[in-house]
């Protein structure tokens, strides 16, 4: 799997479509083995999956952010988490042929610099 970063010009974290001035810059990190893609905006982190069943994207979206948190902030599963109830927003980003996707979103003003 890729861990893509994402750099655009819009607030792709907002709208999650591309607009024709968007930038996107892909780059691939070898060492990582990811089971869904990640991607970065200049405001937020963000899981990206898909599944059948909706309520089983969004805990999937979750537990990707919460690894994404332990593994790239040096976060406690458990401080991950009570951050994502607080800070974290799923959107539901497809519903095309039975297949659903979420995307968790966190801001990245919550981290020091």
């Amino acid at each position: 799997m890729l861990l893509v970063s994402v750099l655009t010009n819009t607030a792709l974290a907002k709208t999650h479509e591309l607009k024709a001035s968007t930038t996107i810059q892909v780059i691939l990190h070898k060492q990582q083995h990811l089971k869904w893609p990640r991607a970065e905006t200049p405001t937020h982190y963000m899981t990206m999956v898909l599944h059948t069943d909706l309520d089983e994207a969004a805990r999937m979206a979750t537990s990707q952010m919460l690894d994404f948190l332990v593994e790239r902030k040096g976060m406690k599963r458990e401080d991950a988490y009570m951050l994502s109830s607080a800070a974290m927003d799923l959107t539901v980003t497809q519903v095309v042929d039975g297949t659903k996707g979420i995307h968790a979103l966190i801001p990245k003003s919550i981290f020091k610099k």
